[in-house]
């Protein structure tokens, strides 16, 4: 199978059957040679990074919007002819002409037609409102800008908007129950020092996870605001720590390394096939302290109430602070996605709270930008336990440390007096 017709295929499957864009490229380019692996990548990712820039292109110019196979196809086809200038352009036209005519009788030509009236007009430019405008730009849902704006302001908005097309070098966190910063910086001159938490380190080598450091367990692929999050947890030496979402295990394991693999982490999760990435990753660390057990965070069955020193409820969320990453999320979401996420983050944030000891701690955490997820859960959750306090809470913007967008909130429950 040739690149472009890979790169389609792949497109297909993420926007149409919802596959995960980072598992579809890992798991369907093995066959491919380290240079079309990288071209069909970019054409992925940059197709998804832009959709609706791209689809802006062509749609004035159909009278019925075409299939969505080959809507995709125009899309990825309209990147590669204005973001990647070293590709000619009739090798473009010509490939995906050829792919249309496999969908049936006249798309062909309508690809054909298509392709060469916006190369003909060339970019057109977004009109409309200044919402509209940068909706268009930086293909964010238009819903999106307006709730940012609304909660962050216009500025922060279009600074999360702008920061979210770009690619951002990846972040490793040192495994230091086997290594240190100083040993990692000798040993590989493409390590750079973290800008947000000790623990951490870029690499702008390419892929971590084909690296022998991560072979060997000296290093764990973690961006760095997500590590930020068993820093604000600080776990302590010998301590009982519950961790309720803990798959696919990063922040259970910088749990544990900050424990010096010494106590006890209780790490859960609703599903099997999930937890077994906790014990992959904590074998391939060295991690002995994990104990990995099926559990549904909003009930907490056969868990000691009252019995942690510290409690991480790292909730599933809209995801919002991840876009840069997962542009795939960005083409799927819809403004009804947290309707059932707030009420399920709010279940597991109660109780959860009902594990943690007296004067111990328990910090929420997201990967999202969104304060109904965010600040006002925390509002809510002190308002109905008088037994905790807000010691401190953050939210992370991507745009100021090259990072994902988080936020955290650690609370403490109070000592009652008897």
């Amino acid at each position: 199978m040739k690149t472009r017709e890979k790169a389609w295929h792949l497109l297909c499957d993420i926007c149409l059957d919802g596959t995960y864009s980072n598992l579809a490229l890992r798991q369907q380019l093995s066959s491919f040679n380290r240079i079309d692996r990288s071209f069909i990548t970019h054409i992925v990712y940059g197709t998804l990074q832009n959709y609706r820039m791209l689809r802006y292109q062509w749609e004035a110019l159909v009278k019925k919007e075409p299939k969505e196979t080959i809507a995709i196809l125009l899309d990825m086809s309209i990147y590669q002819l204005f973001y990647m200038d070293k590709v000619p352009s009739y090798a473009i036209v010509d490939e995906a002409v050829q792919l249309a005519k496999t969908q049936g009788a006249g798309y062909g030509k309508l690809v054909n037609a298509l392709l060469h009236k916006v190369m003909k007009r060339g970019v057109c430019r977004a009109k409309g409102t200044p919402e509209e405008v940068l909706s268009i730009e930086t293909s964010h849902p238009l819903w999106l800008i307006r709730m940012w704006n609304a909660q962050y302001g216009e500025d922060i908005c279009r600074k999360i908007c702008t920061y979210n097309g770009n690619i951002h070098v990846p972040a490793a966190r040192i495994n230091t129950l086997k290594t240190s910063k100083e040993e990692l910086l000798h040993e590989d001159l493409l390590f750079q020092n973290g800008r947000l938490c000790e623990d951490a380190l870029r690499y702008a080598g390419g892929s971590l996870a084909e690296t022998d450091l991560y072979r060997e367990g000296k290093i764990a692929i973690q961006d760095e605001a997500s590590q930020m999050v068993a820093v604000l947890l600080d776990p302590q030496p010998g301590e009982r720590i519950l961790d309720v979402c803990s798959a696919p295990g990063t922040k259970t394991t910088h749990i544990a390394q900050k424990m010096r693999d010494e106590g006890v982490i209780v790490a859960g999760d609703i599903h099997e096939h999930r937890l077994e990435l906790v014990k992959e990753g904590a074998a391939r660390l060295g991690i002995s302290i994990i104990n990995t057990r099926l559990m549904d965070a909003t009930l907490l069955l056969d868990v000691t109430e009252a019995s942690f020193d510290r409690v991480l409820c790292d909730v599933p969320c809209s995801g919002y602070g991840v876009l840069s990453r997962k542009s795939d999320i960005k083409y799927h979401m819809r403004s009804t996605d947290m309707d059932e996420l707030i009420p399920l983050q709010r279940k597991i944030l109660h109780r959860a709270s009902f594990m943690v000891k007296e004067g111990g701690v328990l910090v929420y955490s997201t990967c999202t930008l969104n304060k109904k997820e965010n600040e006002k859960q925390i509002e809510d959750f002190l308002k109905n336990h008088s037994d905790f306090e807000l010691l401190q809470e953050q939210t992370i913007f991507p745009f100021v440390y090259d990072c994902d967008g988080f936020y955290m909130a650690k609370l403490k429950r109070r000592i009652s007096k008897r």
